[in-house]
């Protein structure tokens, strides 16, 4: 995507009939069936498509949009066959849209009902095409990936190497979590080969500092330092409803009921400027009485299109993230909070994954208020995208930073289908239960076999997100400056 592209968030295709009646079909493809509830759910679908399309839908017809196209993807076709299976038979071979019943007379005249046939068929040509596409960068992703120059899981000298130098910068008052301004992501989220990544910053104002004077300060710096385009603080999610872009000046200062105000950045990549502009904006809020309160998140984005339509890739990172859930709330808690604690699951809350995995992509509970939310991801296409929630807020650029290579991190391993976990679950609280039943106390300094054992998962999920020793000591630092968490 090159500078100054856009992400629409409603991907669709319309077809126009010659009398200039507009028909538009859904991302996910339909295929037209003989069972009557189909046809009604696909005549349905088209009709909230065309209104999403205008931008004539109100809440709930969005809503109702996004799930029946959901099921159009998990139930429609042939027999006991998913949309995901043809479309996996079809890259390659070529896909029709069966012509076992004609449509219904509702649906208007032979030359729309036509139309409509043209339409869906485009469709299923086109998700074939982001199919055979995202297989493509799947492969390649595993084939370019190289081995890990040093492995925690075997090595556990080096990491505990790694580990002992934070302890020493933080001993000597130094920058503990190291930042990085060149390849600081070792090609995860680079513009060519990588995916895409966006945060969202979310901060209070210091208790004795007027709160509308400061908005006003930090909105005017951001403009003048080139960050954004304006000097004012918008709504909540307007940069949303605009669409999002890569432009290096287009992030937005945003509103939020639950904070002071929330920066949101346009689609970043692993480049210099990212980096410079990331440190400047939150050293303007920071100087202008910002603050990462204990209320406070941060959000990052993660392109997923590479994920296509495979209940495989959702599977891998979910259940990846469920296996390492413990060490994962441990290193979202914000270093600076008072008593080392994270700001509690209330707006990130643990998501429940099946052991057994997903049989469709339906099943995933995903919203906006769980640690991991895919339901920006489940629509397919070159918008798709994850938002990992769970991390803590922060002004500390290095901290953010790190966040942002863990979420990169997982969608890559997904995709690389390099997930695999030994060991039982650690969900949130695990460790501290752990401790609780062996009689370890909770502040005791643990040493020998305890310290290697309870940073065995920590050890696998860096082994399984990163090969570079540097990334691998920067998520250390990151480890050194956290602690456990409770449910």
């Amino acid at each position: 995507m090159g500078s100054g592209s856009r992400i629409d968030h409603q991907h669709h295709l319309v077809a126009t009939t010659a009398a200039g009646t507009t028909i538009s079909a859904p991302s996910q493809g339909v295929s037209l069936s003989p069972e009557d509830e189909h046809q009604q759910l696909v005549s349905r679908v088209l009709q909230l498509g065309t209104a999403v399309a205008e931008r004539r839908e109100n809440p709930e017809e969005l809503a109702e949009f996004y799930e029946l196209r959901q099921r159009l993807q998990d139930e429609f076709g042939h027999a006991e066959d998913s949309l995901d299976e043809q479309i996996v038979q079809a890259a390659g071979t070529g896909v029709s849209v069966p012509q076992q019943r004609d449509l219904p007379p509702e649906w208007g005249s032979a030359e729309e009902r036509a139309v409509q046939r043209a339409a869906a068929q485009q469709v299923l040509d086109e998700v074939a095409a982001e199919h055979q596409a995202a297989t493509s960068l799947q492969e390649q992703a595993r084939e370019q990936w190289p081995p890990d120059e040093v492995s925690y899981t075997e090595d556990f000298d080096a990491f505990q190497r790694d580990y002992d130098a934070a302890r020493d910068r933080a001993e000597r008052g130094e920058q503990v979590v190291p930042y990085m301004t060149e390849n600081a992501t070792g090609g995860l989220g680079a513009r060519e080969g990588g995916r895409g990544f966006g945060v969202e910053i979310e901060f209070d104002i210091e208790p004795g500092i007027d709160r509308q004077q400061a908005i006003q300060n930090i909105a005017r710096e951001l403009r003048d330092a080139g960050l954004s385009r304006t000097a004012r603080q918008y709504g909540y999610h307007s940069q949303q409803s605009a669409g999002y872009t890569d432009e290096p000046n287009a992030w937005r200062l945003e509103s939020d009921c639950t904070v002071a105000g929330e920066l949101v950045s346009p689609i970043l990549y692993d480049e210099p400027q990212t980096w410079q502009n990331l440190a400047t904006a939150c050293e303007i809020i920071e100087r202008n009485g910002g603050r990462a309160s204990f209320g406070t998140g941060g959000h990052v984005h993660v392109g997923m299109h590479d994920f296509d339509h495979d209940v495989a890739n959702h599977t891998r990172l979910m259940q990846m993230y469920k296996a390492h859930e413990d060490v994962l709330y441990r290193l979202a808690q914000n270093p600076a909070s008072e008593g080392n604690q994270h700001r509690g699951t209330r707006w990130c809350s643990p998501n429940p994954v099946p052991s057994e995995g997903y049989s469709a992509i339906s099943e995933i509970s995903s919203f906006h208020g769980q640690a991991v939310n895919l339901s920006g991801a489940r629509r397919g296409g070159q918008s798709a995208h994850g938002e990992f929630r769970l991390w803590d807020g922060s002004l500390n650029p290095s901290v953010i930073q790190t966040q942002v290579k863990l979420s990169l991190g997982m969608a890559a391993a997904a995709v690389r289908q390099d997930t695999a976990v030994s060991g039982p679950r650690m969900e949130l609280g695990s460790h501290r239960e752990q401790r609780r039943q062996a009689g370890l106390g909770q502040r005791r300094r643990l040493s020998g076999d305890d310290w290697r054992t309870t940073t065995a998962n920590f050890r696998q999920l860096v082994d399984s997100l990163f090969q570079r020793p540097e990334d691998k000591a920067q998520a250390t630092a990151l480890f050194h400056e956290t602690r456990w968490q409770r449910r």
